[in-house]
Order: C-alpha cells, then structure tokens, then sequence
C-alpha cells in the first residue's frame, strides 16, 4: 500500500476562520452529488428539515428532522443526499481556540474534550426541544451579523456557543448509545489512524483482523467509498497537513511523520493532492 500509484480520489480540505455561521435552506434538494470534504474546525449541525446520510470516520448516519450533529476537526465526513427532500440546516464551525477561554472560565472544557473524545456524533431532539434550539442558532446569527458595529457581539456568539455545546451534552446523556455501523470497519479504521505513519499492507490487515483481505478490500469500499489505499493515502495527507499549519518540523521530518518514508514521494504526492509544494502549503497558510 506504499506504492507510488496515485489515486484520484482526493477528499477537498477546507480551512475555516475561527468561526462562522450559516443556515442553508432549500426547500427541495435536487440531484445533488455526494459531499465529501475535512476541515481545520469543529462543526455543530442542527438539521431543521433533513433526509440524508452522514459518514463520520467509522460509522454511517441517517439524518431526520431535529437531529443535532457534532463533527470534530480534521475528520473526513461524507454527506449523501436524498433527491428532492425537503433541507434546511444550521451550521458553526469553531476553532478550539475561539472557545478556549470562555469554557475555562466557565469550567466547562471537560465538556468539549468528551464530545471531542467520547460523546456521540449524533443526538435526537424532540419537538418540544427544538424550537429552544432554533432560538439560539438564531441568536448567534444575529450576533455574528452584529460583529462589526456591536463590540458586544462576539461575546454574545461565544455564550450562546457554550449553551449549544451545554445542551448537546445534555441531549447526549439522555440517551441510548447507538450501536457501531459495522464494528470490523470501525476496527479497520481505527488501525490506520493509528498506525499511518508506518506501511500498511492488505496482507498485514488480513492477518490482524482474520478476515480476508478480499473481503476487506469489498467491506472497506462498500462502506466507506474509498478503497483502504485512498483512504491510507488521504489520512497521510491530512496529517502533513496539521503538522504543516502547526510545526515547525523540517520538511522530512513531516514526511516521515506523516508516513511518507521517501521525501520525493512525499513532494510528488502532496503537490498532485494539494496543487503546491508543502514549503509552499506552510507559507499559505502562516
């Protein structure tokens, strides 16, 4: 799974400000292609009117009115949409950074590190909670909108922010954990994140799992749709990445990291991804 050839299966990285909001409504969706994409910023869904399925790192959502979703930073998700559904949906992408301090002051960082690292990605609502919900996504709206002229309006964002994250983890604990879409694919998944930076071979996962490497190759691609290499291959790149915007590691140091073991390689691959060098990715984004 190191060899030099080259997928063209390549997931779009986006970079966020610190933070944003929108809502998106349409009232039908028509033939709208599969939506895959990272980015450098948490995100918290709250799907007003929905039909569609979510993949999240290790496992598959189907999306109904009223659900409230948390994505972390740098997980590939893809979106499928059901044609001709009725969609409407808000959407925050926060850095951990523009919420730090105010959860600190708050005590509540814990919170942020359990939806980060144990918490689900999904919580359902009730009719009864969702207008509360829609209030304050429209209250951080109207404060984001405010930004510029209002020197109270960030502050107004953040706390309404802190109530949204309070009451997912609220959401959460009121309910049954969902059981794992597919416990072999959650396995596979989560040997690669893992183990990336070294070689990765069907053979070595075969022999870990007990599970043909045939019938990795079709359970992988099934569920995910990408093949094991794509997705070694994309979380290789995703890490060059972060180790890009966030070190100042040597060039090699972030190919060997990453687990590229051959800096040329590295160079032709990352620049095939991402259209630039990485010394030239490090400068863009700094």
């Amino acid at each position: 799974m190191d060899r030099t050839t080259m997928s063209n299966y390549n997931v779009p990285y986006d970079r966020t400000p610190p933070f944003s909001i929108s809502y998106t409504h349409d009232r039908e969706i028509g033939k709208k292609p599969v939506i895959h994409h990272y980015h450098n910023a948490f995100e918290l869904d709250f799907f007003v009117k929905a039909d569609l399925e979510i993949f999240v790192r290790d496992n598959n959502y189907t999306i109904r009115d009223g659900d409230f979703f948390f994505i972390n930073e740098y997980e590939i998700h893809r979106i499928r949409y059901q044609p001709n559904r009725p969609y409407a949906r808000y959407v925050i992408n926060f850095s951990k950074e523009f919420i730090q301090g105010i959860l600190r002051e708050a005590g509540l960082e814990p919170t942020l590190d359990w939806l980060i690292h144990q918490g689900p990605r999904k919580v359902e609502t009730k009719l009864e909670q969702r207008s509360a919900l829609t209030s304050l996504f429209k209250s951080v709206v109207s404060a984001h909108e405010l930004n510029d002229r209002d020197p109270l309006a960030e502050a107004k964002v953040k706390l309404n922010l802190l109530q949204l994250l309070i009451r997912f983890k609220e959401l959460a604990d009121q309910q049954q954990p969902s059981p794992a879409f597919n416990p072999y694919i959650r396995g596979l998944i989560r040997f690669i994140d893992e183990h990336y930076a070294k070689p990765i071979t069907l053979e070595q996962l075969q022999a870990e799992f007990g599970l043909s490497k045939y019938y990795i190759s079709h359970l992988f691609k099934e569920t995910t749709h990408f093949t094991v290499f794509e997705y070694v291959l994309n979380r290789r790149i995703l890490e060059a990445k972060k180790l890009l915007e966030q070190t100042e590691l040597s060039i090699i140091d972030v190919a060997l990291g990453s687990g590229f073991n051959n800096l040329q390689h590295f160079y032709r691959i990352f620049q095939r991804h991402v259209k630039q060098t990485p010394l030239q990715y490090r400068r863009g984004v700094r």
